[in-house]
């Protein structure tokens, strides 16, 4: 009815003494059967994780723009309503600090969801966080150095 935890696939399958595949078809397979059953589980897994990736991707755009109308609705709020200095402050503070978290956030799914293909030599790669948040970007292209041929170049995001 469920996956288990990935963490815990391998000792699980060794206490019931079933392979990895096995376990995730639920049935005992015949070495006919075995292969056959590899390609489906890892194509339904491959599947799974484009659906994931489409999901958080879609998550990354609604979070950057409810921080941003929350950064623009207080910050309104506190240019154009009466009230004490130190209310506008706390006002614009608080706009700004749900802004720059939202878009933390943002910049984590976009970098753990797909992954970028070097223009150069074709490698798919997940950047580190660093890489992500310090490059140049128009949308979800990025300008950042490929980890397989070493040349800096414009890195476009897929899904797959």
């Amino acid at each position: 009815n469920g996956v288990p935890d990935t963490n815990s696939l391998q000792k699980l399958c060794e206490i019931l003494d079933v392979s990895i595949n096995e376990l995730l078809n639920g049935e005992r397979l015949s070495n006919d059967q075995y292969v056959d059953k590899a390609e489906k589980q890892i194509l339904n897994l491959q599947h799974a994780k484009r659906q994931a990736d489409k999901h958080l991707l879609t998550m990354e755009i609604v979070i950057g723009a409810i921080s941003v109308i929350m950064l623009l609705t207080l910050t309104m709020v506190a240019a154009l309503l009466e009230m004490q200095n130190w209310q506008r402050i706390i006002l614009i503070v608080v706009g700004f600090s749900s802004a720059i978290v939202g878009i933390c956030f943002a910049l984590k799914i976009e970098q753990v969801a797909g992954y970028y293909v070097c223009k150069h030599c074709g490698y798919k790669y997940v950047p580190s966080y660093s890489q992500v948040l310090w490059a140049m970007h128009i949308n979800r292209t990025r300008y950042m150095k490929c980890p397989h041929c070493h040349q800096k170049s414009w890195h476009k995001k897929v899904i797959d």
